[in-house]
């Protein structure tokens, strides 16, 4: 019966083959069984520097590099979510807040720190009680919700798209980010938005549009940042547009 070796099987056996045969070339040349030894045991001996090498430089640089591949996709698939419903979801989302301003604050803070001063500042909003104060006005509860609705359920299939990529489960806080926009979506899908909502079945919509809200401030500072140090155009164009900004433009007029 014959075997089909895989592709691996066939070059080991082809360099164990080759070796053999160098060393027989080599006793042949020499007619001395010692120094072939005395070769064979040299090669051997330098067998763990190889692996020293090839474990703590080599594999290191492309570890290395394949992080950073994975850090670009990532911040890559971040923006095509600002672009598609992130930044979106942000305008809703401050229309409601009286709090806003403390947004802006923390924008003005992004333009002028450094790598490490804006870490310990993500550290900071990730680990506090990070208070927004969202009431949706009277009279317009029932087209914010609605609105908000549609904009999910037709956001629903691109969603699911972002939460299949496997590069976002390096990246566990924009994971975290979908799961509170899902559950959302399907709080708002199993309810009649048309019908008089109890307050108190309102404040609990309201909390899941907070957690959702926390983390999306989150990401969003998060990938402005990455913007500002690779792709200030596109930096400049977030900061234009700046959802929290009443009187934002994109045209540039100074």
């Amino acid at each position: 019966m014959e075997i089909n070796f895989n592709w691996k099987i066939k070059l080991a056996l082809l360099l164990l083959v080759s070796s053999a045969l160098l060393y027989l070339i080599a006793y042949a040349y020499f007619h001395d069984v010692q120094k072939v030894i005395f070769y064979i045991l040299i090669d051997m001996a330098f067998v763990p520097l190889d692996i020293l090498i090839v474990v703590l430089v080599v594999e290191s640089v492309i570890n290395k590099k394949e992080k950073e591949t994975m850090v670009e996709k990532l911040d890559m698939l971040m923006n095509v979510f600002f672009s598609e419903i992130g930044t979106e979801l942000l305008n809703n989302f401050s229309k409601i807040d009286k709090n806003n301003s403390r947004i802006d604050e923390l924008l003005l803070e992004l333009e002028k720190i450094d790598s490490k001063k804006f870490s310990k500042l993500l550290k900071r909003i990730r680990k506090s009680d990070y208070e927004f104060d969202l009431m949706i006005p009277d009279g317009k509860k029932e087209s914010f919700l609605n609105g908000l609705q549609n904009l999910l359920k037709g956001k629903r299939d691109f969603l699911i798209r972002m939460l299949e990529n496997p590069n976002l489960l390096e990246k566990e806080t924009f994971s975290d980010l979908l799961l509170a926009i899902f559950h959302l979506d399907e709080e708002l899908e199993r309810r009649d938005l048309n019908e008089n909502i109890p307050e108190t079945d309102l404040m609990h919509l309201i909390a899941d549009i907070d957690r959702v809200y926390f983390n999306l401030v989150y990401e969003w500072l998060n990938h402005l940042y990455y913007l500002k140090n690779n792709y200030p155009y596109m930096f400049s164009l977030a900061i234009r547009t700046n959802p929290f900004d009443t009187g934002a433009s994109v045209q540039i007029k100074e």
